[in-house]
């Protein structure tokens, strides 16, 4: 690879942790560099055997053109181009990414430049919100503080993204990349790597956020592999299913509310379950899924049109079924959201690209090298998340898919081994 398409590959992955840029289509600072480092990476392996498209991209194809297609006959049409424009985006960085990846070396400059920019806010944002310091710099510009169920107040990391559950994950990738550079290396470096992962997992506590549930279960699916008995894989299965399974309870209903209210309620709620009468407060998190599905089932086939859900909360609000704070907000579930912006024909092509992820998933941890472990285990870990947020617009989400993609001794393109464990 040349120097201009490392430097620019490496600047890209710096960016990342910048979410806030204030650019038109809720752009981001690296989005900026996308272009000219595609270019580069052309001229770089311009010649070669390894191919932008292959037959295998088939289900990417199909999700961009559900999503146009939705957009074509939405009754706001300029909202769903822009919404194509956003996953175009965040797509071609994925191919950028893929065909680098080969160049081995490259990624692994790549990977660490991500990790050691999102352990750089951490330090920052634990300074600024947790020991106000310095002095100067107000807490809101790295954090928030909120009253959280069963945590009360608390001061939430966000870092440099708009919200802390971004925060958590991207934290997510950059803790099982460490964990795989940690395997990687020898001696000295090693101990680097942990103290590294340490800081990034304390990083991901103290954003208070359902994207634990995706850690743990990033965390489980990097390990599993080198567990040394079948035993041992089980427990840490079900060790990570059960805190997917709490975490996804808490945030549909507190059933202790407390005197003041939280900034996750949606209103009240009751209901039956075993003979036992359950009463306390919809979490905002089951809130939206109702208005996601609601807006399904007023347009099943193609869906309110892409990038108009935030349509569905403004009306939601004013029949009174979410509060001021939620009258316009993304879905924060990928499948829902689908749903209720392309109807069936979108949810079906996200579930087929999911699928397509899921089997290179499998490749990667099974006959991959630790970075390519790491990073179908971010994958899997974020698709856990897509019930609580919206992972599919995250750029780090498709760079991970991108690092998964080659079985060592396969490029992209070609065919990868089958015969798996």
């Amino acid at each position: 690879m040349t120097a201009l398409a490392s430097f620019l590959a490496v600047l890209y992955a710096v960016l990342l942790p910048i979410g806030r840029s204030g650019l038109p289509l809720n752009a981001q600072w690296g989005d900026l560099l996308l272009v000219p480092l595609a270019i580069a990476v052309a001229m770089a392996t311009k010649g070669g055997t390894r191919r932008w498209l292959s037959g295998e991209d088939w289900p990417l194809a199909l999700y961009l053109l559900a999503t146009l297609t939705a957009a074509a006959v939405s009754v706001e049409p300029a909202a769903g181009f822009k919404h194509l424009a956003k996953q175009l985006s965040v797509a071609l960085a994925f191919l950028v990414f893929r065909r680098a990846a080969p160049d081995a070396e490259l990624t692994r400059r790549v990977q660490i430049a991500f990790a050691a920019a999102m352990a750089a806010v951490v330090v920052a944002a634990m300074a600024v919100v947790l020991l106000r310091f310095p002095a100067a710099l107000s807490p809101s510009s790295f954090g928030e503080a909120q009253v959280l169920p069963l945590f009360g107040r608390v001061r939430r990391l966000r870092g440099l993204f708009e919200a802390p559950e971004m925060l958590g994950n991207a934290l997510l990738l950059a803790f099982v990349l460490t964990l795989g550079l940690r395997e990687a290396a020898d001696g000295k470096p090693k101990r680097g790597w942990t103290a590294l992962a340490i800081l990034l997992a304390a990083g991901e506590f103290f954003t208070y956020s359902h994207s634990v549930a995706g850690f743990g279960a990033a965390a489980a699916m990097f390990l599993q592999p080198r567990l040394p008995s079948r035993g041992a894989r089980i427990l840490t299965a079900l060790g990570a299913l059960a805190v997917v399974f709490v975490v996804n309870a808490a945030s549909v209903i507190d059933p202790r509310p407390p005197a003041r209210g939280t900034h996750y309620e949606a209103g009240d709620v009751a209901f039956e379950a075993f003979g036992l009468r359950v009463e306390g407060r919809l979490m905002s998190y089951a809130a939206l899924k109702k208005v996601a599905w609601s807006g399904f089932l007023e347009h099943p086939l193609l869906g309110v049109g892409p990038g108009r859900f935030p349509e569905e909360t403004q009306r939601a609000y004013r029949e009174g079924h979410l509060p001021a704070r939620y009258r316009s907000v993304p879905p924060h579930c990928d499948l829902l959201g689908r749903l209720a912006e392309s109807g069936a024909l979108g949810a079906a092509s996200l579930v087929g690209l999911w699928a397509a992820w899921i089997r290179s998933l499998r490749a990667g941890l099974w006959a991959g090298t630790p970075l390519q472990r790491a990073a179908a285990a971010a994958v899997s870990g974020l698709l856990v998340n897509s019930v609580n947020a919206d992972v599919m617009n995250f750029r780090f989400l498709w760079l991970a898919v991108a690092w998964m993609s080659a079985v060592p001794g396969h490029p992209p393109g070609e065919a990868r081994p089958e015969a798996l464990p």
